[in-house]
């Protein structure tokens, strides 16, 4: 199975693809309940990458915003790409092999970390591939998410910061706790070619197919972030929700400094917060405004079934939960995470 296969598998399933992703199998509500129990959702905007030779582990420690020449094998990591102003650009997670380091980068970034780290390579042993096409991604996400991957694999769940490869066709299945709503639950990476399988086991065993419009609704709820998102150029990490992806121990990378002077002086301007709109704002708009000045910016946008319009948003501290915010002409509220549907899981 290649790409074209996959993509004509998941549509015949009633997968409804936009912009190279499957956005829809069912209705919204059908799906976010669904992501509440076990929701299996493939990931398009996910790259894989392989680094392999001698200096990987030294090279991209000098990288990224987190530690990577202390993790052992089967360690896994979330990190950042920051640019030199600390800004988040990229979220991925790392796992260290024995004879490699696997890198999945999200949010359609990349390309972006390709081209950096690759640029960067001169002198170093390393070598860079672009699993793209060869393996897919998915995550699992519920409160039943961990006893569906036990019937579907026969395998032991890996701990938080761990990662665990699982015979599956025979090939391996690697398996990573990522919470992408409240519950949580876990990601999978798998050869194309054993993809179909994989999600008829894990059907077979409780999880229903979900699209990525239902997976923002239940992230967005949850408060979690994605650099994608809720980074990019002129947002820090600490200002995203993105603080645990860094790492103040280390030095020597890109954005360092500016986060060793956060880490001495203890704030920043921003913090991440809800949002309730009255309607999706336009293509684009981003500033929020408050009496006319601007006070964050705007980030993902998913309707709920029960909160209706929400967003993540960037803003200053100074605003505080419920005042009222414009976005693009769009009426806003300030309301704190997570939204109350999330608060049901996050609370136990």
């Amino acid at each position: 199975m290649d790409d074209t296969a996959w993509h004509a598998f998941l549509t015949s399933r009633g997968g409804q693809l936009q912009g190279g992703r499957v956005q829809a199998f069912a209705g919204l509500p059908e799906e976010v309940e669904a992501l509440g129990s076990a929701g299996l959702v493939p990931l398009f905007g996910s790259t894989p990458l392989r680094l392999t030779g001698a200096d990987r582990l030294e090279f991209l420690h000098g990288q990224v915003s987190n530690e990577v020449k202390r993790l052992g094998v089967g360690d896994a990591r979330a990190a950042l790409m920051l640019n030199v102003r600390g800004h988040a650009l990229a979220l991925m997670r790392l796992y260290r092999r024995e004879d490699d380091l696997f890198v999945a980068v999200e949010g359609g970034a990349g390309e972006r970390v390709e081209a950096q780290l690759g640029a960067h390579i001169i002198f170093d042993q390393v070598e860079l591939h672009n699993l793209t096409g060869t393996l897919q991604s998915l995550t699992l996400q519920g409160e039943a998410a961990g006893e569906v991957l036990q019937r579907a694999l026969h395998a032991e769940l890996p701990e938080a910061d761990r990662f665990v490869q699982v015979p599956f066709e025979g090939a391996k299945v690697l398996v990573s706790r990522v919470a992408r709503s409240a519950p949580g639950g876990f990601d999978l990476h798998v050869l194309t070619q054993d993809a179909r399988a994989l999600v008829e086991a894990l059907e077979g065993a409780g999880a229903k197919l979900v699209g990525e419009r239902a997976l923002a609704a239940a992230r967005v709820a949850a408060g979690i972030a994605e650099a994608a998102l809720e980074g990019g150029e002129g947002v820090l990490p600490q200002e995203a929700g993105l603080e645990y992806a860094v790492s103040y121990r280390k030095g020597c990378y890109l954005g360092q400094e500016i986060m060793a002077r956060i880490e001495a002086r203890g704030n920043v301007r921003r913090r991440l917060v809800g949002l309730r709109l009255e309607s999706v704002p336009p293509e684009g708009a981003r500033e929020l405004l408050a009496e006319g000045k601007v006070v964050g910016r705007l980030g993902t946008v998913a309707e709920h079934p029960q909160l209706g319009t929400v967003a993540l948003a960037s803003v200053r501290h100074e605003v505080g939960a419920g005042a009222p915010l414009l976005v693009g002409g769009v009426s806003a509220t300030v309301a704190p995470l997570p939204f109350e549907t999330a608060a049901q899981y996050t609370s136990r």
